[in-house]
């Protein structure tokens, strides 16, 4: 099969995180650190790297929402 070379998994990753909010609330960051866990324990280190791009994205989305709009970090 041929690889997609085009496809930007982060851009999925955010899709996915995107959903894990709107359907869990605050617990997609618990849901996603049990996913990680278990994919490190079962040794699947494509779900595991799959899971650390979703919690990037929701780190991302709660660090922007504590944040607000008008603050700059230098």
């Amino acid at each position: 099969m041929p690889q997609l070379e085009d496809f930007d998994t982060n851009v999925y990753f955010g899709i996915a995180a995107d959903n894990l909010l709107t359907n869990l609330g605050s617990k997609a960051h618990i849901y996603a650190d049990e996913a990680i866990k278990k994919m490190h324990a079962i040794g699947d280190d494509e779900g595991f790297d799959m899971w650390l791009g979703i919690q990037r994205h929701l780190a991302q989305k709660a660090t922007a929402d504590l944040m607000g709009d008008n603050i700059t970090i230098h």
